[in-house]
């Protein structure tokens, strides 16, 4: 099944959806192609199999679905096009991706479990974005089963294969239900993707931060031993160091840290990122 990053408690008090810092680059009223595609294999533009629906994103869209003719499933008897709704949101530099089939009121138990490589395609076909450099993944409350290391992207290309992924409404055997108290939505039905655009040397965005945080660990071995790499959690860019327990993260241009155990424990904000960037000499 899906790995839980963090428990339920430590879920719930960084809960919160990152707001973009400052950047060079962002989504913001910028247009982008999305697919939603099938594939043979590894998700890439050689392996399409078909392309079941296509639209421009500028901001946002609503009820983006994965057939456009069937509900694909015995039991549903809702119209054709309710099966598998998604909305997508695209601000700064977020990808919000949202379960929000309405084939929940008419199929109590299979909204979707997708069972081959097949998912979302999004392209920067009109060359408005910077290179992507990075994708970080947030699946805190994404849907059960899903795998982030099936997110992959090139400069102009991100793919979201959500193979083995499921949502249900009413749990069956090994398969859980979607619902979790601890989530915005109520559900896990949420995947976020923190894109890291090319920037002209700048250092802004995410490599700042991440350069921040590389000096923090030469600062503070005791607390944060060994390097480890940055991931979305529950919203924020953050680090996790198993033998401390402890999460440095970034939200809002200010650095928290987050205890799990006796080191530092609980959460503790430090102020704001600019001062630490003096400190570090970013």
């Amino acid at each position: 099944m899906k790995k839980q990053i963090l428990s339920a408690a430590c879920a719930a008090i960084l809960g919160a959806v990152i707001a973009p810092n400052a950047i060079a680059e962002s989504f913001d009223g910028k247009p982008v192609n999305l697919k939603w595609e099938i594939w043979n294999g590894v998700a890439s533009a050689g392996n399409v199999l078909a392309t079941v629906e296509e639209t421009t994103v500028t901001n946002s869209v609503t009820g983006f679905h994965t057939t456009a003719g069937t509900n694909g499933d015995s039991g549903d008897t809702g119209a054709p096009n309710d099966y598998q709704l998604w909305d997508i949101n695209l601000k700064g530099e977020m990808v919000t991706l949202t379960f929000t089939s309405r084939a929940k009121f008419d199929d109590a138990n299979h909204q979707y479990m997708y069972t081959g490589p097949e998912g979302f395609h999004f392209s920067d076909t009109a060359g408005n974005l910077a290179d992507i450099v990075a994708v970080h993944v947030d699946d805190t409350i994404a849907p059960d089963s899903f795998e982030k290391s099936l997110v992959t992207f090139d400069a102009n290309n991100i793919y979201v294969d959500l193979n083995g992924s499921m949502c249900h409404w009413s749990g069956m055997a090994s398969m859980p239900d979607c619902a979790n108290a601890n989530s915005p939505t109520g559900l896990n039905n949420v995947i976020q993707l923190h894109v890291q655009f090319a920037d002209s040397g700048s250092g802004s965005g995410m490599m700042k931060i991440d350069s921040l945080f590389n000096w923090l660990e030469g600062q503070y071995p005791s607390l944060l031993p060994s390097h480890v790499e940055s991931e979305m959690v529950a919203g924020y860019h953050a680090r996790f160091y198993p033998a401390t327990g402890l999460y440095i993260g970034a939200k809002d241009g200010n650095l928290f840290s987050f205890g799990t155990a006796g080191t530092l424990p609980g959460m503790t904000s430090y102020g704001s990122l600019n001062a630490f960037y003096g400190m570090a000499g970013l």
